[in-house]
């Protein structure tokens, strides 16, 4: 465990809230009282940051704003001390349109955010992407490879069937570059969800970036997460930790794995017994 705690960053979606839920009660009451002790505190997401990452702060009732945020799973940093937005290694437009030639023929929908949740471009409207006009209102526009090219972007989304994966992880293997990486970023029932990004891009990249900027040490960073896209963020941290309910490979960095599930306040039950009561 690390002798000073000065910033922690989390992931969202299934390490501090389940997909699309609030704040479990322990960990928004842990997260408060370290605000209150000084320490600062944001998320890590892969999603796009816009004013709707900032507003999370309220919806989950935590009293104060963000002190970081990071978006795009680590192409976009966010500042509130100078109120500035970073951007790190866009996916150049030729390679958006190579990748989605080779995978666009099987059952899947590619996503591109071209302007947070304001503008996002896709192959089709599927059920996802209504979720996200109804809970971020969400302007999304549908269109072929040529349309969904146009821009250098932070990353390609791609929604798919669980079995479906290993075909589009063969495809690519198939086809590697030095351009982009694939990462797993969600798993659940019925539904998987798949990246494309830079090969530069990690959480853990806006996180040094984050240290850099302010001269705090890495070593007084703890980080939270649960998929192969917080394995950066886990690895540049002087403490991170990985949810029970996390992946295999994100345990395998971790410096320590929560009793409990993100259903079960994983990461406010970690917080309360092996920080504050340490």
């Amino acid at each position: 465990m690390i002798n000073k705690l000065s910033v922690m960053v989390a992931d969202i979606d299934g390490t501090l809230c389940p997909k699309g839920e609030n704040l479990m009660p322990k960990t928004r009451a842990a997260i408060q009282r370290l605000h209150r002790e000084g320490v600062l505190f944001g998320p890590a997401s892969g999603r796009p940051f816009d004013h709707r990452t900032l507003e999370k702060a309220d919806e989950w009732g935590l009293g104060f704003p963000f002190d970081l945020a990071i978006g795009m799973n680590g192409g976009e940093l966010y500042d509130r001390s100078d109120d500035s937005l970073e951007k790190y290694y866009l996916l150049k437009k030729d390679n958006i349109r190579t990748i989605l030639s080779l995978i666009s023929h099987l059952d899947l929908n590619a996503i591109i955010y071209v302007n947070g949740y304001d503008e996002i471009r896709a192959l089709r409207m599927d059920d996802f992407l209504r979720d996200s006009i109804k809970r971020n209102h969400s302007h999304v526009e549908i269109g072929d490879i040529d349309f969904l090219s146009e821009y250098d972007t932070g990353k390609i989304e791609v929604h798919l069937r669980p079995d479906l994966k290993d075909e589009l992880m063969n495809i690519m293997a198939q086809h590697p570059s030095p351009d982009w990486t694939v990462v797993k970023t969600f798993e659940g029932y019925g539904h998987v969800t798949i990246e494309f990004v830079d090969p530069r891009i990690n959480k853990g990249l806006a996180l040094q970036k984050f240290s850099e900027k302010h001269q705090i040490p890495l070593s007084e960073f703890m980080a939270f997460g649960d998929m192969e896209n917080d394995i950066g963020l886990l690895r540049e941290a002087g403490w991170g930790v990985c949810l029970i309910n996390g992946a295999d490979d994100t345990k395998a960095v971790a410096q320590a794995v929560t009793e409990y599930p993100v259903t079960e306040d994983g990461v406010g039950n970690y917080l309360e017994t092996h920080w504050f009561s340490r």
